[in-house]
């Protein structure tokens, strides 16, 4: 089993595939900032926060096919964050009353 792994971990195919994700995640969160900069999307809105957090998602999983530990970390940051704006637009009151 671990010998069919390390196989397909070296597929040029595979590797193909991931670094295709990484560029999809990388032109989502690309469109999304711009759109935020054209203040075509507000970034308190749902749609910006869930899109951060797919291009990041995309991206990172990339990055287990092509290690890079300071992209890894800025992902998994750009993760929570994302997360935390999406559960904070889907929970504003609870979010707002909680801090104080």
């Amino acid at each position: 089993m671990l010998q069919i792994f390390q196989e397909l971990a070296v597929s040029p195919y595979l590797i193909w595939a991931a670094d295709f994700i990484g560029c999809i995640g990388t032109l989502i969160i690309l469109i999304v900032y711009a759109l935020l900069q054209l203040g075509k999307l507000e970034s308190s809105s749902f749609l910006y926060s869930l899109l951060n957090l797919v291009g990041a998602i995309l991206i990172l999983t990339s990055l287990f096919f092509s290690w890079n530990l300071a992209a890894v970390l800025m992902e998994i940051s750009w993760v929570i964050i994302s997360f935390y704006g999406v559960v904070k637009t889907l929970c504003p009151y609870k979010m707002q009353h909680s801090r104080k």
